[in-house]
Order: structure tokens, then C-alpha cells, then sequence
């Protein structure tokens, strides 16, 4: 997990390495209040093994070919929108969470999905987000520090 910036009372956090749901449960459980954007290539179960962390999700973003089958598993349990593509979740989900008042809060980026519908790895996938993150106005490279 890869604090890559902070703006006020949001940090945004890398996790792109988390290609499946295991993988996606440690970022997911580290933070009260996340902002997640997930999708990409799915795997097999998809994030029905995430669902005791749902509760943790304040919105989902959903990329890639995943974005259906996802929003079926979030159904009633999380707020959720289809966002298609890493650069429109990063802007939403950055807007949302400005304007969450309820204190610390993160944008998330642990896909639990592959990267190879949109990106040629995990990395690409990464370096994407972190460049979005930085291209924000008002954000302080580096995190910071954890909510």
C-alpha cells in the first residue's frame, strides 16, 4: 500500500499489486472509511469474499470489464457507480470524498481484478493512478501519514 497523496482529510492510497480479493481484504481492512475503485480483468469469485468489509465502503468505483459483475455482488450492501475507466473514478471518488465530513478518509485503489483489460500490468495500472492522484489540485505528494 503506497500513501502516494494527501489533499486535506483524504489520503490516497496505491494498491494496484492486489490483483484478487485476497490480496485487495488487508488495504480494505487497514481504513475505517475508504473510497474504493475496483475492477479491471476479473478472477475467479470475484469480491464476494470482501463482503464483511463492505461495511468499510463509504462509494465503490467500478473500472473495466468487471464493473458488471461487481455491481451485482454490491447490489443493495454499497453505493456504488460504473465509472469505465481508472481516470474518471480517481475524479469522482476524489470529489466524494472532499466532501465526506465524517473526518479521515481514503481513496483506494485496490482493484482485486487484473489489470489487462485497460493496463499491460498491475504497475502501468499503478503509475496511472499515481499520476492522477498528483495531477489534482491542492495535493501534498506522499500521504502524509494514515488516517
Amino acid at each position: 500500500m503506497e500513501q502516494v497523496g494527501r489533499r486535506g482529510h483524504v489520503l490516497f492510497v496505491n494498491d494496484s499489486k492486489a490483483t484478487n480479493a485476497d490480496a485487495a481484504a488487508p488495504a480494505l481492512s487497514s481504513f475505517p472509511r475508504v473510497y474504493w475503485i475496483t475492477g479491471g480483468l476479473p478472477k475467479e469469485g470475484g469480491i464476494e469474499p470482501l463482503r464483511g468489509l463492505f461495511p468499510r465502503v463509504a462509494r465503490a468505483y467500478l473500472i473495466g470489464e468487471a464493473a458488471p459483475a461487481f455491481s451485482a455482488t454490491l447490489g443493495g450492501s454499497v453505493p456504488y457507480e460504473i465509472s469505465g475507466t481508472l481516470q474518471a473514478a480517481v475524479e469522482h471518488a476524489a470529489e466524494d470524498a472532499a466532501n465526506d465530513g465524517s473526518g479521515e478518509v481514503v481513496v483506494l485503489l485496490s482493484p482485486a481484478c487484473a489489470s489487462y483489460d485497460q493496463f499491460k500490468g498491475f504497475d502501468q495500472r499503478g503509475d496511472a493512478f499515481r499520476d492522477l492522484v498528483r495531477g489534482l489540485p491542492g495535493i501534498a505528494a506522499n500521504g502524509g501519514g494514515a488516517p
